[in-house]
Protein backbone atom coordinates (compact mmCIF):
# COMPACT_ATOMS: atom_id res chain seq x y z
CA UNK A 1 0.00 0.00 0.00
CA UNK A 2 1.53 3.36 -0.84
CA UNK A 3 1.99 6.44 1.79
CA UNK A 4 -1.18 8.21 1.81
CA UNK A 5 0.08 10.26 4.47
CA UNK A 6 0.22 13.69 2.57
CA UNK A 7 -2.80 13.25 0.78
CA UNK A 8 -4.62 13.33 3.83
CA UNK A 9 -2.79 15.38 5.69
CA UNK A 10 -5.06 18.30 7.50
CA UNK A 11 -8.22 16.60 6.44
CA UNK A 12 -10.97 17.20 9.40
CA UNK A 13 -13.53 15.24 10.81
CA UNK A 14 -16.96 15.72 9.54
CA UNK A 15 -18.41 18.21 12.42
CA UNK A 16 -15.12 20.08 11.92
CA UNK A 17 -16.15 20.45 8.58
CA UNK A 18 -19.76 21.51 8.82
CA UNK A 19 -18.25 23.47 11.63
CA UNK A 20 -16.38 24.92 9.53
CA UNK A 21 -19.20 25.98 6.62
CA UNK A 22 -17.24 23.77 4.19
CA UNK A 23 -20.16 22.21 3.31
CA UNK A 24 -21.95 24.80 1.77
CA UNK A 25 -20.37 25.74 -1.68
CA UNK A 26 -22.41 27.72 -4.81
CA UNK A 27 -25.45 26.65 -5.84
CA UNK A 28 -24.03 26.32 -9.37
CA UNK A 29 -21.49 24.59 -8.60
CA UNK A 30 -21.37 21.11 -9.86
CA UNK A 31 -19.04 17.83 -10.39
CA UNK A 32 -16.57 17.90 -12.97
CA UNK A 33 -17.53 15.92 -16.63
CA UNK A 34 -15.38 13.01 -17.67
CA UNK A 35 -14.12 12.99 -20.99
CA UNK A 36 -16.05 11.40 -23.24
CA UNK A 37 -13.49 8.35 -22.84
CA UNK A 38 -14.25 7.94 -19.88
CA UNK A 39 -18.06 7.15 -20.45
CA UNK A 40 -16.71 4.69 -22.95
CA UNK A 41 -14.60 2.73 -20.57
CA UNK A 42 -17.69 2.88 -18.68
CA UNK A 43 -20.72 1.93 -20.72
CA UNK A 44 -19.91 -1.91 -20.03
CA UNK A 45 -19.98 -1.31 -16.49
CA UNK A 46 -23.65 -2.85 -14.57
CA UNK A 47 -24.66 -3.11 -11.06
CA UNK A 48 -27.23 -5.22 -9.46
CA UNK A 49 -29.69 -3.02 -7.53
CA UNK A 50 -32.19 -4.98 -4.75
CA UNK A 51 -35.58 -3.58 -2.99
CA UNK A 52 -38.55 -4.23 -1.44
CA UNK A 53 -41.86 -2.77 -2.06
CA UNK A 54 -44.82 -1.92 -0.13
CA UNK A 55 -46.37 -5.30 -0.60
CA UNK A 56 -42.99 -7.20 1.04
CA UNK A 57 -41.52 -8.41 -2.11
CA UNK A 58 -37.94 -8.70 -2.86
CA UNK A 59 -37.32 -7.50 -6.85
CA UNK A 60 -33.51 -7.58 -8.00
CA UNK A 61 -33.27 -5.15 -11.15
CA UNK A 62 -29.76 -4.87 -13.36
CA UNK A 63 -28.71 -1.51 -14.60
CA UNK A 64 -26.45 -0.83 -17.61
CA UNK A 65 -24.49 2.51 -17.61
CA UNK A 66 -25.42 2.92 -21.17
CA UNK A 67 -26.20 6.99 -22.85
CA UNK A 68 -29.08 6.96 -21.43
CA UNK A 69 -28.60 4.58 -18.28
CA UNK A 70 -31.38 1.65 -18.59
CA UNK A 71 -32.83 -1.09 -16.66
CA UNK A 72 -31.63 -3.87 -18.57
CA UNK A 73 -32.82 -7.14 -16.28
CA UNK A 74 -34.94 -7.68 -13.69
CA UNK A 75 -35.41 -10.65 -11.52
CA UNK A 76 -38.09 -11.47 -8.58
CA UNK A 77 -37.62 -13.10 -5.87
CA UNK A 78 -39.43 -13.59 -2.33
CA UNK A 79 -43.35 -12.61 -2.50
CA UNK A 80 -45.08 -11.04 0.64
CA UNK A 81 -42.81 -12.52 3.58
CA UNK A 82 -40.58 -9.34 4.44
CA UNK A 83 -43.34 -6.55 5.19
CA UNK A 84 -42.61 -3.29 6.83
CA UNK A 85 -39.04 -3.59 5.91
CA UNK A 86 -37.45 -0.20 6.80
CA UNK A 87 -33.89 -0.49 5.99
CA UNK A 88 -31.42 -3.59 4.32
CA UNK A 89 -27.56 -3.75 3.96
CA UNK A 90 -26.40 -5.45 0.45
CA UNK A 91 -27.19 -8.77 -0.11
CA UNK A 92 -25.42 -11.55 -1.40
CA UNK A 93 -26.30 -13.92 -4.21
CA UNK A 94 -24.31 -17.03 -3.87
CA UNK A 95 -24.51 -20.66 -5.99
CA UNK A 96 -26.07 -23.50 -4.28
CA UNK A 97 -26.84 -27.19 -5.36
CA UNK A 98 -30.48 -26.32 -6.00
CA UNK A 99 -29.54 -22.83 -7.73
CA UNK A 100 -28.81 -19.67 -5.89
CA UNK A 101 -29.18 -18.52 -2.60
CA UNK A 102 -29.25 -14.53 -0.85
CA UNK A 103 -28.63 -13.42 2.37
CA UNK A 104 -28.04 -10.50 4.86
CA UNK A 105 -29.55 -8.48 6.71
CA UNK A 106 -32.60 -6.25 6.92
CA UNK A 107 -35.25 -4.08 9.33
CA UNK A 108 -38.25 -5.04 9.66
CA UNK A 109 -40.15 -2.64 11.77
CA UNK A 110 -37.81 -1.77 14.67
CA UNK A 111 -36.02 -5.33 14.34
CA UNK A 112 -32.96 -6.08 12.77
CA UNK A 113 -33.24 -9.77 11.06
CA UNK A 114 -30.92 -11.73 9.67
CA UNK A 115 -32.63 -13.47 6.37
CA UNK A 116 -31.99 -15.74 3.72
CA UNK A 117 -34.22 -18.27 0.93
CA UNK A 118 -33.32 -19.99 -2.14
CA UNK A 119 -33.97 -19.98 -5.59
CA UNK A 120 -34.23 -22.63 -8.26
CA UNK A 121 -32.25 -22.41 -11.82
CA UNK A 122 -35.55 -20.24 -12.97
CA UNK A 123 -35.07 -18.35 -10.25
CA UNK A 124 -37.96 -18.90 -8.30
CA UNK A 125 -38.21 -19.81 -4.74
CA UNK A 126 -37.77 -23.03 -3.19
CA UNK A 127 -40.21 -24.23 -0.21
CA UNK A 128 -38.71 -24.39 3.00
CA UNK A 129 -35.28 -22.24 2.64
CA UNK A 130 -36.66 -19.09 4.10
CA UNK A 131 -34.58 -18.33 6.90
CA UNK A 132 -34.64 -15.41 9.68
CA UNK A 133 -32.73 -14.98 12.90
CA UNK A 134 -33.75 -12.17 15.12
CA UNK A 135 -30.69 -9.77 15.85
CA UNK A 136 -32.39 -7.33 17.71
CA UNK A 137 -34.68 -4.67 18.25
CA UNK A 138 -34.25 -0.35 18.51
CA UNK A 139 -33.32 -0.16 15.03
CA UNK A 140 -36.11 2.55 14.59
CA UNK A 141 -33.86 5.38 15.36
CA UNK A 142 -31.74 4.80 12.78
CA UNK A 143 -31.57 6.07 8.58
CA UNK A 144 -29.01 4.11 7.33
CA UNK A 145 -27.38 0.78 7.56
CA UNK A 146 -24.81 -1.19 5.58
CA UNK A 147 -22.50 -4.74 5.12
CA UNK A 148 -19.24 -4.42 4.19
CA UNK A 149 -17.71 -8.04 3.03
CA UNK A 150 -14.15 -9.36 2.61
CA UNK A 151 -12.75 -12.27 2.66
CA UNK A 152 -11.41 -11.34 6.08
CA UNK A 153 -14.17 -9.93 7.82
CA UNK A 154 -17.42 -8.31 8.08
CA UNK A 155 -18.45 -5.03 9.42
CA UNK A 156 -21.74 -3.51 9.71
CA UNK A 157 -22.20 0.18 9.66
CA UNK A 158 -25.11 2.08 10.41
CA UNK A 159 -25.77 5.88 10.95
CA UNK A 160 -28.22 7.00 14.04
CA UNK A 161 -30.66 9.63 13.67
CA UNK A 162 -28.52 11.72 16.52
CA UNK A 163 -25.82 11.87 13.87
CA UNK A 164 -23.44 9.04 15.71
CA UNK A 165 -21.94 6.38 12.74
CA UNK A 166 -21.59 2.76 14.38
CA UNK A 167 -20.17 -0.25 13.19
CA UNK A 168 -19.97 -3.82 15.03
CA UNK A 169 -17.50 -6.64 13.91
CA UNK A 170 -18.97 -9.77 13.25
CA UNK A 171 -17.80 -12.94 14.97
CA UNK A 172 -19.66 -16.01 13.94
CA UNK A 173 -23.10 -14.81 14.41
CA UNK A 174 -22.53 -12.31 17.08
CA UNK A 175 -22.16 -8.62 15.98
CA UNK A 176 -19.26 -7.65 18.35
CA UNK A 177 -16.74 -5.18 19.13
CA UNK A 178 -19.11 -2.09 18.90
CA UNK A 179 -17.37 1.41 18.30
CA UNK A 180 -19.19 4.44 17.04
CA UNK A 181 -18.32 8.64 16.11
CA UNK A 182 -20.32 11.62 16.20
CA UNK A 183 -20.73 14.51 13.86
CA UNK A 184 -22.62 13.09 10.96
CA UNK A 185 -26.18 14.82 11.73
CA UNK A 186 -25.76 16.48 8.53
CA UNK A 187 -25.73 13.43 6.21
CA UNK A 188 -28.66 12.36 4.13
CA UNK A 189 -27.24 9.29 2.30
CA UNK A 190 -24.36 6.90 2.02
CA UNK A 191 -23.10 4.24 -0.03
CA UNK A 192 -20.00 1.68 0.72
CA UNK A 193 -18.04 2.35 -2.42
CA UNK A 194 -14.15 0.96 -1.12
CA UNK A 195 -12.91 -2.02 1.07
CA UNK A 196 -9.28 -2.81 2.13
CA UNK A 197 -7.42 -4.40 4.47
CA UNK A 198 -7.32 -1.38 6.46
CA UNK A 199 -10.47 0.90 5.66
CA UNK A 200 -13.58 1.20 4.23
CA UNK A 201 -14.63 4.28 2.34
CA UNK A 202 -18.31 5.63 1.98
CA UNK A 203 -19.70 8.13 -0.68
CA UNK A 204 -22.15 10.83 1.59
CA UNK A 205 -24.70 13.85 0.86
CA UNK A 206 -25.55 15.98 3.06
CA UNK A 207 -28.45 17.84 3.33
CA UNK A 208 -27.36 21.05 1.97
CA UNK A 209 -26.63 19.06 -1.17
CA UNK A 210 -22.56 18.26 -0.66
CA UNK A 211 -21.28 15.04 -1.04
CA UNK A 212 -17.91 13.94 0.88
CA UNK A 213 -16.07 10.76 1.07
CA UNK A 214 -15.86 9.12 4.70
CA UNK A 215 -12.80 7.05 5.41
CA UNK A 216 -13.09 4.34 8.15
CA UNK A 217 -10.36 2.49 9.25
CA UNK A 218 -10.90 -0.91 10.24
CA UNK A 219 -8.08 -1.52 12.73
CA UNK A 220 -7.66 0.85 15.87
CA UNK A 221 -9.05 3.89 16.82
CA UNK A 222 -12.22 4.59 14.97
CA UNK A 223 -11.69 7.84 13.89
CA UNK A 224 -13.18 8.28 10.30
CA UNK A 225 -11.71 10.64 7.79
CA UNK A 226 -14.06 13.19 5.47
CA UNK A 227 -12.80 14.96 2.21
CA UNK A 228 -15.25 17.46 0.42
CA UNK A 229 -15.61 15.80 -3.09
CA UNK A 230 -17.95 17.70 -4.60
CA UNK A 231 -19.46 21.47 -3.14
CA UNK A 232 -22.81 22.15 -2.15
CA UNK A 233 -26.01 22.40 -4.87
CA UNK A 234 -29.16 20.94 -6.72
CA UNK A 235 -27.18 17.95 -7.95
CA UNK A 236 -27.24 16.17 -4.68
CA UNK A 237 -29.91 17.39 -2.37
CA UNK A 238 -32.75 14.91 -3.45
CA UNK A 239 -31.08 11.37 -3.69
CA UNK A 240 -32.84 9.94 -0.43
CA UNK A 241 -30.76 6.42 -1.02
CA UNK A 242 -27.20 6.21 -2.74
CA UNK A 243 -26.03 2.26 -4.33
CA UNK A 244 -22.82 2.24 -5.62
CA UNK A 245 -20.83 -0.81 -7.23
CA UNK A 246 -17.45 -1.55 -8.71
CA UNK A 247 -16.85 -0.08 -12.18
CA UNK A 248 -13.43 -1.06 -13.61
CA UNK A 249 -9.98 -1.10 -11.76
CA UNK A 250 -10.43 2.19 -9.16
CA UNK A 251 -13.70 3.22 -10.19
CA UNK A 252 -17.85 3.61 -8.81
CA UNK A 253 -20.67 3.19 -10.47
CA UNK A 254 -23.32 5.61 -8.27
CA UNK A 255 -27.17 5.45 -8.24
CA UNK A 256 -28.74 8.52 -6.58
CA UNK A 257 -32.31 7.38 -5.87
CA UNK A 258 -35.25 9.84 -5.57
CA UNK A 259 -38.02 7.95 -3.80
CA UNK A 260 -40.47 11.47 -3.81
CA UNK A 261 -39.58 11.87 -7.53
CA UNK A 262 -39.62 8.35 -8.25
CA UNK A 263 -36.75 8.40 -10.46
CA UNK A 264 -32.34 8.07 -9.97
CA UNK A 265 -29.83 9.59 -11.73
CA UNK A 266 -26.89 7.46 -12.48
CA UNK A 267 -22.77 8.66 -12.37
CA UNK A 268 -19.73 7.47 -13.57
CA UNK A 269 -17.18 8.23 -10.94
CA UNK A 270 -13.26 8.25 -10.79
CA UNK A 271 -10.88 7.00 -8.10
CA UNK A 272 -11.99 9.20 -5.78
CA UNK A 273 -9.52 12.17 -4.69
CA UNK A 274 -11.20 15.10 -2.98
CA UNK A 275 -12.34 17.62 -5.01
CA UNK A 276 -9.81 16.67 -7.71
CA UNK A 277 -12.35 13.52 -8.13
CA UNK A 278 -13.33 13.04 -11.62
CA UNK A 279 -17.81 12.73 -12.38
CA UNK A 280 -19.01 11.86 -15.02
CA UNK A 281 -22.77 12.35 -15.23
CA UNK A 282 -24.71 9.65 -17.15
CA UNK A 283 -28.29 11.20 -16.80
CA UNK A 284 -31.26 9.88 -15.48
CA UNK A 285 -32.04 6.06 -15.23
CA UNK A 286 -34.68 4.92 -18.06
CA UNK A 287 -36.92 2.97 -15.08
CA UNK A 288 -39.46 4.02 -12.10
CA UNK A 289 -38.18 4.22 -8.58
CA UNK A 290 -41.02 3.81 -6.45
CA UNK A 291 -39.84 0.78 -3.49
CA UNK A 292 -39.26 2.19 0.21
CA UNK A 293 -36.08 0.02 0.59
CA UNK A 294 -33.21 0.23 -2.16
CA UNK A 295 -29.56 -1.90 -1.64
CA UNK A 296 -26.74 -3.41 -3.64
CA UNK A 297 -26.82 -7.32 -4.43
CA UNK A 298 -23.46 -8.58 -4.58
CA UNK A 299 -21.66 -11.47 -4.68
CA UNK A 300 -19.38 -13.98 -2.16
CA UNK A 301 -16.31 -12.29 -1.16
CA UNK A 302 -14.15 -14.98 -2.27
CA UNK A 303 -15.63 -14.55 -5.49
CA UNK A 304 -16.39 -10.75 -6.18
CA UNK A 305 -13.48 -8.52 -6.40
CA UNK A 306 -13.67 -5.58 -3.30
CA UNK A 307 -15.28 -2.23 -4.05
CA UNK A 308 -11.63 0.09 -4.56
CA UNK A 309 -13.31 3.63 -5.55
CA UNK A 310 -11.05 5.32 -3.08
Amino acid sequence: MKDSRSRWAGVLPLAALLAAGLGAGPASASPVVAPAGAQQVTAACKMSVGSVTDAGDHYIREYTATSPPSMTGETRGLLATVLDAGMAGSMVKEPVAAGSRYSGWMVFGNVMWAVSYEVDAQNKPIAGTTKTARVGGGWDGYSYFETSRTTTRTNQYALRSDGTLLRWTMSGSTWAAKVSAPGFSSVRAMALISQTSAYDTFLATTRGGALYSVRVPTTGAFKPVVRLVGAAGSRWEKPINLVAERCGQYGTLLVGIDRNGQNAEMFAIGHVNGTATVINELHWVEAEFADPVYFRMTGRPDLTPPLNGE
